[in-house]
């Protein structure tokens, strides 16, 4: 019987063994009189120790992190002079060949007796508090970068404010935006980009003071908190050293990728004594900056306030005008510069608002292209010039060529291929009369998917224009690449003709490299005969301007083989 109660103690203490090595518990006993201490299998085990090991207290307290271990002495002194049972946390140092640092759970209490014995139990608390921590730094970082991320930045400036406040301080809050991020995810795809946003803060941060912040507000934007500044002129040296930082190119995954940034700047108490305000007037202030040419930085202006409520206006509007119907085509003629026949007509799209009356161009097209709204409506053009075509076509000028501005948003959007075949099918338009136009920036930016794009657009009839050319910053040999007939010289390269001997130069070569290519020119802005003549001599073969016709309704248009005025 007594060997029976043996085996059923043993297997009874075996069963407790697995069960605490399972849950990651261990236990231990600690009588303080004779200074004996035992310790359970999967405790040893838990602090990298041999199951057979024989430790002594002295030898477990050595196993504490150092930090921890005052605040445990402290409650085992306690448990020595009351009964009690105390919860603790300790890190631990494993005496393992790694020595990793590890987290227990503590759960402990005094028995009073003929002696004073102390036990408890031990839970391996490691992995549970990693991702604790790991949970906390997701809530306060940017995992790409490793910067802060937008809340825990926020919280920084609001409590600058305080600080700044009770001091009497100056400081100033930045914010980023990366110029033209969203053609390197395009072409050559999120993770090249995400490294490229890596590669960005690590150098942006580097060039800091160890007392500002920088952080990720999201996407392509950054944000920083410049603390203490004497002078509001040190913001603006910050903000221009971070622009010349960024020079310098990013070689990523074999890529030598060049980054810009556009900047906005406010200052606290000047700009706003409210953190989200002044937060606001940064972003604002960067928008500025943007539309201003990018890669530069602007201070807040309180002017930019009313531009934003005029922008909000616009978009609001701007949501509602296809539904009310306030949306036009005007047309202006493209004449023959050898005969003055009218060889075609531009699209050109203008708004009547009800809320906000005529609205330029300039105002609402770039907000329907940050909006997204450009797809929408870009799509209402197309259809509008299809069927204006057809209605050409009909009345026997079916030689008539449409042109149509594509913004770079349509181009790149994955419906717009089968969209311009549909509306072929429907409309009964001629494509090899209608003539898509894309800005030279916009064509710049596409990848080798764009390019065979370019292509299928050219195999369904469509003539390829490169509009506004002279703008952007384009490599001359890209033009190879691209299946183009036409070149459109901008209108600010024809303004001061004959008269600029610079943009003489730019309109000489421009047509002397589109002969080479075997391309045809179109040259915008003509309203005088004196542009015309030097553009005629220099052997431009289409001419568009004021001097030729203003935009107008398609029912106003001239669809006589002359335009009266072309030789006055």
């Amino acid at each position: 019987q007594l060997e029976a109660s043996g085996e059923q103690l043993r297997a009874g203490q075996a069963a407790l063994a697995r069960a605490q090595a399972l849950a990651r518990f261990g236990s231990w006993e600690f009588d303080v009189g004779s200074g004996e201490a035992a310790w359970s299998e999967q405790m040893l085990r838990l602090l990298g120790l041999p199951p057979d090991s024989a430790m002594s207290y002295e030898e477990f307290l050595d196993r504490i992190h150092p930090e921890d271990r005052p605040g445990l002495v402290d409650t085992l002194t306690y448990l020595r002079n009351a009964p009690a049972t105390v919860s603790l946390d300790c890190r631990f140092i494993d005496g393992g060949a790694e020595a990793r640092v590890g987290h227990f759970h503590l759960e402990s209490e005094s028995v009073p007796g003929r002696g004073i014995l102390i036990r408890g139990t031990v839970r391996d608390v490691t992995e549970a508090r990693a991702a604790e921590a790991h949970i906390q730094y997701l809530a306060h970082f940017d995992p790409l970068t490793r910067l802060p991320n937008r809340s825990f930045w926020t919280e920084r400036v609001r409590a600058q404010v305080v600080t700044a406040s009770r001091h009497r301080e100056q400081f100033a809050v930045l914010f980023l935006d990366l110029d033209q991020f969203k053609t390197v995810n395009d072409s050559l795809g999120h993770a090249v980009g995400d490294l490229l946003l890596s590669a960005v803060a690590t150098r942006l941060q580097a060039m800091l003071r160890e007392e500002d912040l920088l952080a990720r507000q999201g996407g392509d934007e950054f944000v920083a908190l410049l603390p203490r500044l004497p002078r509001a002129e040190d913001a603006a040296v910050v903000a221009n050293k971070m622009i010349q930082t960024l020079r310098a190119p990013f070689v990523v995954e074999g890529h030598e990728l060049s980054v810009s940034v556009s900047i906005g700047i406010a200052l606290y108490p000047q700009d706003a004594t409210d953190a989200d305000i002044l937060i606001k007037q940064a972003d604002l202030a960067m928008y500025s900056a943007k539309e201003s040419g990018r890669n530069a930085y602007q201070f807040f202006r309180d002017e930019m306030n009313e531009q934003a409520q005029h922008r909000l206006r616009v978009e609001s509007a701007l949501r509602r005008a296809l539904e009310r119907d306030e949306l036009e085509l005007h047309y202006q003629p493209q004449v023959h510069a050898a005969d003055n026949t009218i060889v075609g007509y531009e699209a050109l799209l203008r708004w009547h608002s009800a809320v906000l009356g005529d609205v330029p161009p300039s105002d609402f097209i770039p907000v329907a292209e940050a909006t997204g709204l450009m797809l929408p409506i870009g799509s209402w053009v197309l259809r509008a010039a299809f069927e204006q075509q057809v209605r050409w076509q009909q009345a026997g000028r079916a030689d008539l060529r449409v042109a149509i501005n594509i913004s770079a948003l349509q181009f790149r959007h994955e419906g717009f291929m089968a969209e311009l075949a549909s509306l072929l099918e429907q409309t009964g338009a001629n494509p090899r009369r209608i003539e898509l136009e894309i800005t030279e920036s916009a064509l710049m930016q596409v990848g080798e998917e764009m390019v065979e794009r370019l292509h299928q657009l050219r195999r369904l009839g469509f003539t390829l224009a490169l509009d506004d050319f002279g703008t952007g910053y384009s490599s001359l040999a890209y033009l190879k690449r691209f299946p183009l007939e036409r070149l459109k010289i901008d209108r600010s390269f024809v303004r001061e003709l004959p008269h600029d001997p610079e943009d003489c130069a730019i309109a000489t070569a421009t047509l002397s490299l589109a002969r080479n290519l075997g391309m045809g020119v179109v040259a915008e802005g003509v309203e005088n005969a004196a542009q015309r003549d030097f553009l005629v001599a220099a052997g431009c073969e289409v001419l568009q301007g004021f001097l030729f016709g203003r935009p107008v309704p398609a029912d106003r248009c001239v669809t006589d083989a002359n335009v009266e005025n072309a030789s006055a």
